[in-house]
């Protein structure tokens, strides 16, 4: 099947990339050798909720790691969220295609390993979540029956994962999400919610991590465009 380069009335209403990490120097030094290697990129800082928390809780409690403390947010919009342990990239909203998010990836990863806080790189997401107005499950190669019988409803929520390429996927599909807009509204539909990520344990991680990072978004957007039936996908006017 050729995958689209995009489709018209783009669904991406989340994109990240997350990088999780043995840290080389003392935890709360983190944040501040990143930031000041990515602020006149990213100069606007925002303290997350979770430092409203015990320092004491959140080292004790396995939930709380690998769980960013601070944001950062460029002037056209795209953000990095900061941990002890992990730095998150995120894209604006509308998404602004693959190329100029990469664009932004490598340099808040290069500054990042540049300032000598990673020891090592433990983990990689590429996450993207989807959200359309209709009831995706009548538009996607995925059937889902009880006792031999199609089950359908309005409130169905599907979580699986799948093997691709040496990187597991968290698949979650669902029909009764609830999307935030514009004035504190709402709107309803559905959600294709796409997790890649790979384990690594790697010092050389600067050598492969665009590589790696490439292969983990074309895998996720070909699990993505192959759950679209052909005429669905067709309706969405795909360019190549």
């Amino acid at each position: 099947m050729e995958i689209p380069k995009k489709i018209d009335n783009c669904p991406i209403v989340d994109s990240v990339v997350e990088l999780r990490f043995k840290s080389s120097i003392f935890p709360n030094a983190v944040f501040g050798l990143i930031f000041n290697s990515l602020q006149n990129d990213f100069p606007t800082v925002e303290k997350l909720p979770i430092l409203q928390l015990p320092e004491q809780l959140r080292d004790s409690d396995p939930n709380f790691k690998f769980k960013a403390q601070y944001r950062l947010v460029s002037q056209d919009g795209y953000s990095v969220q900061i941990g002890p342990d992990v730095i998150v990239m995120g894209a604006p909203t509308p998404y602004p295609g693959w190329d100029n998010f990469f664009i932004k990836i490598k340099l808040v990863i290069d500054k990042a390993l540049e300032a000598g806080v990673v020891e090592r790189v433990l983990r990689l997401g590429v996450r993207f979540i989807n959200f359309f107005e209709e009831d995706i499950f009548e538009q996607i190669n995925l059937d889902i029956s009880i006792n031999g019988k199609p089950h359908k409803t309005r409130k169905t929520q599907l979580r699986t994962e799948v093997e691709s390429g040496g990187f597991l996927n968290t698949l979650n599909v669902a029909n009764n999400a609830t999307q935030k807009i514009d004035n504190n509204q709402k709107r309803n539909g559905s959600i294709i919610d796409i997790d890649t990520f790979k384990g690594y344990n790697d010092v050389n991680f600067k050598n492969i991590y665009q590589a790696e990072i490439t292969k983990a978004h074309k895998i996720e957007k070909e699990i993505f465009f192959k759950l679209l039936k052909t005429e669905y996908l067709e309706s969405l006017n795909p360019k190549y």
